[in-house]
């Protein structure tokens, strides 16, 4: 895979966590053996979920139309990067200027 596309959500309680999770199970099941869920991370106020994939853009439109990332799209945000190279380019939401993990 050459890419790592990461969606992020804010935190607002521990209670997040167990969404995450939920989300990531998913997202795994939704992408089948394309794209790998390579697994998550959880705090300083955000929560990330890291995909592998050789196409950033064509996995994370299939992403979109889950059901449970449906109903979470309005907080999302979502960023991808070469994996050689450190700065991620921003594609969700439109409009979006930059993306970074903490």
């Amino acid at each position: 895979m050459k890419y790592q596309l990461v969606l992020q959500w804010p935190v607002v309680s521990t209670a997040d966590y167990d969404r995450l999770l939920s989300l990531e199970e998913a997202i795994r099941d939704g992408l089948g053996d394309i794209d790998i869920v390579d697994g998550h991370d959880f705090g300083s106020g955000e929560m990330n979920m890291f995909i592998h994939t050789d196409n950033p853009k064509s996995a994370f439109e299939k992403i979109k139309t889950l059901l449970a990332v449906g109903k979470n799209m309005g907080e999302l945000k979502a960023g991808y990067r070469d994996f050689e190279e450190d700065d991620y380019k921003p594609i969700y939401p439109k409009g979006l200027k930059s993306f970074s993990v903490i």
